[in-house]
């Protein structure tokens, strides 16, 4: 079985915990991050080893990505989820 390829949308202060615990677990990777800000999400992309950071729109049309990993703040959650699933992608989100 292949891992699950994440993309994490949404680089505030409750990305760092889901970045961190990512290296426990081996049936999934992050592969990319995204936010608004642009710069936040490069910074988060270098923190962690993450291989690409993204606007929203891009890292959820980019076909290496299986699962989105919606960490958005709450006027923009409902949005990004239906964004994923049109573009065919699995969401995760805990609001």
């Amino acid at each position: 079985m292949k891992n699950v390829r994440v993309g994490l949308i949404g680089c505030g202060v409750i990305s760092g915990i889901y970045l961190e615990n990512a290296k426990k677990f081996n049936f999934y990777d992050i592969k990319a991050c995204a936010d608004l800000d642009l710069s936040r999400a490069k910074a988060m992309a270098d923190k962690y080893d993450i291989q690409k950071a993204y606007s929203p729109e891009e890292l959820i049309q980019d076909p290496d990505i299986d699962l989105v990993l919606n960490l958005t703040i709450p006027v923009a959650h409902a949005g990004i989820t239906l964004q994923a699933l049109k573009a065919g992608k699995h969401v995760y989100s805990e609001k």
